[in-house]
């Protein structure tokens, strides 16, 4: 035990002994690390800047490190680059004071004064940049505010006064509209000139349209200095690295209309455009429904009824209820065959429990100079006779009840052809699965007797697609668009491919391989052998020269219309700033105005802008000098209800100023008149607009009112004033005192448009945000924000839009009020009045009947009401 006792004591000592050893060594170090803290090198004294300076002077004495920062850049606003620098100067000499604090804390020894402030000046690095920046800034702001009051014919205001300043490597100045966003650029140019000494050659200066970059030469007259269109510089640069201008194809829609009629002399491309038209094209609001059936093994379309390619025996329109039909509808035309839809059955069969048959088809044919009536039923069953599980969903019953009641409808109609001698023929769903419908109808009208007069691929062409029709301009259109897009969007056809055969989309594998690769490969090669380049050729091919050689260097990239970029673009500029240092970006935008996406504008580049780009500085410009209350925040509430939108504070110049909002009801038969009346109510010197949401809003007009057309404005005479017709994709960056907006009603070409992209190019468009009418709600706000005045918002007063709508009556408008219902604006007629009140009388929900009839809930219910109440 006393041998334990001595050892322990021993143990003991010889700790204590190491711990006053260890305590000592550690003050030695914190001593010595506290002197070598005041011997460091200043980082100002290790700047290339300053090498020529020390040779010639002693060298400088390290204070702390904020006074080495406030001295390295002295007047000087520091960028997220040159803080990085400075800060990964230090951050090796701080992991060694920051290893022995934490021995020091172990041993209970207090740090040094020194120490201490090294460690919590290093980490304070970030705010002891902002505090000095913000001070630069400021002074910088009071030094040259004289510059800043007449670089321009008015004095810019203090947040276009920041954003001038700002030295960050990357500003995004987000505006509004009538903001000032061409002042800030050009204030910006001439900061750059006048005040910094920047040589204008290394400033780029790019706008999206020929007509602003101009614009931006023209009102900085400065030497050296133009302004570019992304495809302007990168024809310069292909023609100043290979020694040739490229030629470019500048009419590229007349290109792919002669390709897209040269592949028609190809008879399989022919047919497989027939085939889309027949199999695939849908609509497209029912497209995850459409796949989910086929997974079932039947195709059923149960929300809407389908319009089929062709009219019947008597040049009616046919409605059919699902796709089966639809298919059956044109087979039976494409066969030559005369035929109605659901036509009542021959003989009367209405009783309690039946209203009168219809028979879905009814095939007509002379025989022995008689009319002969065969009968066509398509029922919706597989191979087992069982009806797909929707039904008994639908109905309200259990599946086994469901498979009861349409097996008995099913005996009952073949029992009635039975009974009468009628001749029936019967497909199923079944047929369409395991066999060819086309063949497996052909040969069973042939059994009864129909005679077949089949028509040619060309034939039923030229029915599905008249040339040079509406609807073939349209499918040209989406080819043409498709191509467009996957070439901006810097895709492979094959990466689309890929992504479409991963989740199982047949309609965009087929549409894709057999019609739009041949029309893009076409065109590929056309260009070729013209020796030609399409713009979007020009930016892919300058940003490869730019990657691999360089060829041009700048100081500074300025880029307007920033919320319109594009992948392709913004490939471009990251290669185009490339450099040691990199180009510093000044980029100006309003997303609120981002209504470009079918051009390939990608909003999360603007959204996300720090994501692609690096640490960026963001700047507001809020002050609208175009119009006043209470527009500014009408328009405001309405576009930042959308929660993808950036949040700004927009306000008017002078708070005096006035802009109204008014909004007016027309009748149809009214409707030019009361134009008419508006511009005869403005006063004769001011301007006005018309806008339209689309080219061909102005139909109406057109037969009233003579107009006239000088170079690429469309003018309208009315009341001896001559008033310019714009679309509102077209307005955009101009202004005019009063504007009228043409046809704001709740329509399929309405506004917002009800017109659905074809699901195809949801693989080459890019990410839209989820908001309901999320573009067209843009638009909108781009249309109100035209007047500096007034503007005058025209609908139809039985057909608001649900824009309208949302300022006159904002209680009543839901998220049903969004949902699309195609019928809205057709006319009632006795058959949907019939099909109306059957539904009715049968128990189904008025969400079920508002749905099956492709109206608003609040159209059924009126309805209903006005058709009970005559009874």
């Amino acid at each position: 035990m006393q041998s334990l006792f001595i050892l322990a004591i021993c143990i003991i000592a010889i700790s204590l002994v190491v711990i006053v050893l260890v305590r000592i060594r550690l003050k030695n170090r914190s001593k010595e690390l506290s002197e070598r803290i005041t011997t460091i090198t200043p980082y100002r004294d290790i700047q290339e800047s300053r090498k020529e300076e020390l040779r010639q002077s002693n060298k400088s004495i390290f204070i702390d490190i904020e006074t080495d920062l406030r001295d390295s850049f002295n007047g000087h606003i520091i960028s997220s680059s040159e803080e990085e620098q400075f800060t990964r100067y230090y951050t090796e000499f701080f992991h060694e004071v920051n290893s022995l604090l934490k021995s020091l804390e172990a041993f209970h020894i207090e740090p040094s004064e020194t120490i201490l402030k090294f460690t919590h000046d290093f980490g304070n690095i970030h705010s002891i940049v902002k505090r000095h920046n913000e001070q630069v800034i400021q002074d910088t702001l009071a030094t040259n505010k004289n510059f800043f009051d007449h670089c321009l014919k008015y004095p810019l205001d203090k947040q276009q006064r920041r954003s001038i300043v700002s030295e960050e490597d990357n500003c995004l100045v987000i505006s509004s509209a009538g903001s000032g966003k061409t002042s800030s650029i050009i204030g910006k140019v001439r900061y750059l000139i006048d005040i910094k000494h920047i040589n204008p050659q290394n400033i780029l200066l790019i706008s999206y349209t020929n007509k602003a970059a101009a614009e931006l030469t023209e009102r900085m007259d400065i030497t050296g200095l133009r302004g570019y269109t992304f495809h302007k510089l990168a024809i310069d640069i292909i023609g100043k690295a290979t020694g040739q201008k490229p030629s470019i194809c500048d009419n590229t829609d007349a290109l792919f209309v002669k390709i897209y009629h040269k592949l028609l002399e190809d008879e399989d491309f022919k047919k497989s455009i027939i085939e889309y038209f027949v199999d695939y094209q849908v609509q497209e609001a029912d497209w995850e429904h459409r796949k989910n059936e086929r997974r079932q093994q039947l195709s059923e379309l149960k929300e809407v009824r389908l319009k089929a390619q062709f009219p019947d025996m008597d040049g009616k329109t046919i409605y059919v209820r699902s796709e089966q039909e639809q298919k059956i509808c044109f087979v039976l035309s494409s066969l030559g065959v005369k035929f109605r839809y659901e036509e009542p059955y021959e003989y009367p069969l209405n009783d309690e429990m039946h209203s009168q048959y219809k028979p879905d088809f009814s095939i007509y044919i002379e025989q022995e100079g008689k009319t002969k009536r065969i009968y066509l039923e398509h029922f919706g069953v597989d191979e087992h006779g069982l009806v797909p599980t929707w039904f008994a969903k639908d109905k309200g019953i259990t599946y086994e009840e469901a498979n009861q009641k349409y097996n008995d409808g099913i005996t009952w109609k073949k029992a009635a052809h039975e009974k009468f001698g009628t001749v029936l023929m019967t497909t199923s769903s079944a047929d369409f699965h395991y066999s060819d419908i086309r063949h497996t109808l052909k040969a069973s009208l042939e059994k009864v007797g129909v005679p077949i007069q089949e028509k040619t691929d060309a034939e039923l062409y030229d029915l599905v697609l008249p040339p040079n029709s509406k609807q073939e301009k349209a499918f040209i259109r989406l080819v043409v668009t498709f191509v467009t897009l996957i070439k901006s969007s810097c895709k492979s056809i094959q990466e689309v491919l890929k992504q479409a055969k991963s989740i199982g989309d047949e309609r965009s594998l087929f549409i894709i391989k057999r019609i739009f690769m041949l029309v893009y490969e076409r065109y590929i090669e056309e260009l070729k052998d013209n020796n030609q380049i399409d713009f979007t050729d020009a930016i892919l091919q300058a940003t490869e020269i730019c990657r691999s050689s360089h060829p041009i260097r700048y100081e500074y990239i300025i880029v307007d219309e920033f919320q319109d970029i594009s992948v392709d673009r913004y490939n471009f500029l990251k290669v185009l700033r490339e450099g040691n240092p990199p180009a510093k970006l000044y980029c100006v935008g309003d997303d609120w105005q981002s209504i470009y996406r079918f051009s390939g504008s990608d909003m999360a580049l603007f959204n996300q802008f720090q994501d692609y780009f690096g640490p960026t500085e963001i700047n507001r410009i809020e002050t609208t000098y175009r119009f006043g209350e209470p527009l500014v925040s009408l328009s405001s509430q309405f576009i930042q209800r959308n929660k993808a939108q950036l949040k700004k504070d927009i306000h008017p110049f002078n708070p005096q100023a006035k802009t109204e909002l008014q909004f007016c009801a027309y009748e149809r038969r009214d409707y030019c008149n009361a134009i008419g009346q508006l511009v005869a109510s403005i006063p004769t010197d001011k301007s006005i607009f018309l806008l339209g949401r689309y080219s061909f809003d102005d139909y109406y007009l057109s037969f009233l009112y003579k107009s006239v057309k000088e170079g690429n404005r469309f003018y309208y005479l009315i009341g001896d004033r001559k008033i310019e017709f714009l679309t509102v994709h077209k307005s955009k960056g101009l202004e005019a005192d009063y504007v009228i907006i043409l046809q704001c009603n709740k329509d399929t070409y309405g506004f917002p448009s009800m017109v659905s992209d074809d699901p195809v190019l949801d693989y080459v468009l890019t990410k839209s945000d989820q908001y309901p009418y999320g573009e067209e709600r843009r638009l909108f706000y781009v249309a109100i924000t035209r007047a500096k005045i007034k503007t005058y918002v025209l609908y139809d007063r039985r057909f608001p839009s649900v824009f309208v709508n949302e300022f006159l009556h904002p209680e009543k408008v839901t998220e049903v009020s969004y949902a699309k219902h195609p019928n809205a604006n057709k006319k009632w007629t006795r058959s949907a009045d019939k099909f109306l009140l059957t539904l009715y009388h049968e128990g189904k929900s008025i969400k079920y009947i508002a749905e099956k009839m492709g109206r608003s809930q609040t159209s059924i219910v009126m309805r209903i009401g006005k058709l009970e109440g005559r009874q």
